[in-house]
């Protein structure tokens, strides 16, 4: 037993007085030489204790005056991620790109490089023009394209074509940066299209959301969304701008301004426009929310004016034609696409064009009073006399064919057939000789006025459309303006500059195709 154990013997003899002394590490010597193993075993644990041993960090010394502070990973394991806030309504908007990088043929046309990705799909391409139908190819089948005809039977020829490519194209190279136009600063976009010179004709850069919102009717009435046509990557720009700015009470213009009614709704009507092309909800959205601005600003139990109703002026005259029918063509197109209106609004503005600023025996409509004349700026009306425009009659025209395009409201046929013959005996006609004819705010809503009415007296709309030509032969040729009309010869584009002038002539030039006929259409 002590044999096949020695390590037990040495345990029974060590001691004193025994054999003489033996060292621990003798000891463990003989073990080792006995028990080679078992000497291997002792080294690596030896060698795996030395290891973590000197691999031990040493002990800190803890300072009673230092503080504890957690490192910026520490916090990150502590604290839990702050919940991501919650998208912005218009937050779908975002995919519309920036322009492409566009170049030009020696043709002077405008090619469009790359297309853009990224922008929402499967719109619904089904937009039929029920009452104010959107033409240049938006109507029926979605195309992209223009000449689109209506009933009247008149379509658009090669001029007409041309020369709203021209001013398209002008208004694209004139657009800010930012996506909104500049009634007074377009001027320094001159130069995108290879010229050495600067546009005259500045306007008020309080009114550059109306002129916005007319450059984009433009471009919608040609048949550019924005997601598709020529100009699409335009139109992306300038809707993106319009729905990101507006406020939360749904205005787009600065109500710091005393007329910014007019502003807010020809807005309105561009983003309306938008989506009955497009059905995007971005721009419902939007719509519903300038709606109810636009409501918000109404004389209650009647129309609108353009300032503000706390002012002097809406107290004298709380309502006028012009804002109302803009408001008008806003709620009608909105109603006939889907979107809720407030009806008796509706109800209440034609009553006021029909009652209080229509005269039943001329069918002469005032600006603010019955059968008066138009608005002038203070001065103008020494070359622009109220009595060489019916502009306000044609307004009180389209209004009522557009609410009531069966004709089925009392007198309601009659009042517009009195309107027709006054603006037929005030035809467009631009002559330096006669300088006072000329009313691109007047020649606007008259020619889609006639234009409406053609589909029930085609006889009217061609005498009428013999005077578009001195439209299209106004138009600049060449150099930086070219396809754009000069403001100095219109009493009202001293405020719009060139952007508004050329905008409102595009508009009248895509009658042919813009919207249809709606006459007897329901």
């Amino acid at each position: 037993m002590a044999q096949d154990f020695p390590e037990l013997v040495f345990q029974k003899h060590h001691g004193p007085g025994l054999e003489p002394a033996r060292t621990f590490e003798d000891a463990l010597r003989d073990l080792v030489k006995n028990s080679p193993y078992l000497g291997i075993s002792l080294l690596l644990h030896g060698i795996v204790f030395a290891v973590l041993f000197l691999s031990k960090t040493p002990p800190v010394t803890e300072d009673p005056n230092k503080k504890i502070i957690a490192t910026p990973e520490q916090i990150e394991e502590v604290l839990p991620p702050e919940p991501e806030p919650p998208p912005p309504e218009v937050e779908d908007i975002d995919e519309i790109v920036d322009d492409p990088v566009i170049t030009e043929d020696v043709t002077n046309e405008v090619t469009e490089v790359v297309d853009s990705p990224n922008i929402d799909a499967a719109f619904d391409s089904t937009n039929s023009n029920d009452v104010i139908g959107v033409g240049g190819g938006a109507g029926g089948n979605f195309s992209g394209k223009v000449g689109k005809r209506g009933q009247a039977g008149t379509k658009a020829g090669h001029a007409e074509l041309q020369a709203v490519d021209d001013a398209l194209r002008w208004l694209k190279f004139h657009q800010d940066p930012e996506g909104y136009w500049s009634a007074s600063s377009f001027d320094e976009q001159c130069g995108q299209l290879g010229q050495d010179t600067i546009c005259d004709g500045r306007g008020s850069p309080l009114f550059d959301t109306g002129v916005t919102g007319l450059s984009l009717l433009a471009f919608l009435g040609a048949g550019n969304t924005d997601k598709a046509g020529r100009y699409k990557d335009t139109v992306n720009a300038g809707l993106k701008y319009l729905v990101k700015n507006q406020s939360r009470d749904g205005n787009f213009a600065d109500p710091n301004h005393n007329e910014h009614t007019y502003d807010h709704i020809i807005a309105t009507l561009a983003v309306t426009e938008a989506y009955a092309i497009t059905k995007r909800q971005v721009y419902k959205r939007s719509v519903e929310n300038a709606l109810d601005y636009m409501y918000s600003l109404r004389n209650p139990g009647a129309a609108w004016r353009y300032a503000d109703k706390s002012s002097d002026e809406m107290i004298t005259h709380p309502n006028d034609t012009s804002v109302t029918g803009w408001a008008i063509l806003v709620l009608t197109l909105a109603r006939d696409y889907g979107i809720k209106i407030d009806q008796n609004a509706l109800e209440d503005a034609m009553v006021f064009i029909e009652k209080d600023v229509t005269d039943p025996t001329t069918g002469r409509t005032g600006y603010f009073e019955r059968g008066g004349g138009p608005s002038r700026p203070p001065g103008a009306d020494e070359i622009w006399r109220g009595d060489l425009t019916e502009s306000m009659t044609a307004v009180a025209v389209l209004c009522r064919i557009f609410v009531d395009p069966n004709l089925e409201r009392a007198g309601n046929k009659d009042m517009i057939k009195k309107g027709v013959d006054l603006m037929l005996a005030t035809p467009i006609k631009w002559s330096e000789d006669e300088p006072g004819y000329v009313d691109f705010y007047y020649w606007y809503y008259a020619t889609y006025a006639m234009y409406q009415w053609g589909s029930e007296n085609k006889a009217d709309w061609n005498k009428w459309n013999e005077g578009i030509h001195f439209v299209i032969d106004h138009q600049n040729k060449e150099g930086e303006k070219k396809g754009s009309w000069d403001p100095q010869v219109d009493p009202w584009s001293r405020y719009g500059g060139r952007v508004y002038s050329t905008a409102i002539l595009a508009l009248l030039l895509e009658v042919y195709y813009r919207y249809d006929t709606v006459i007897g259409a329901h």
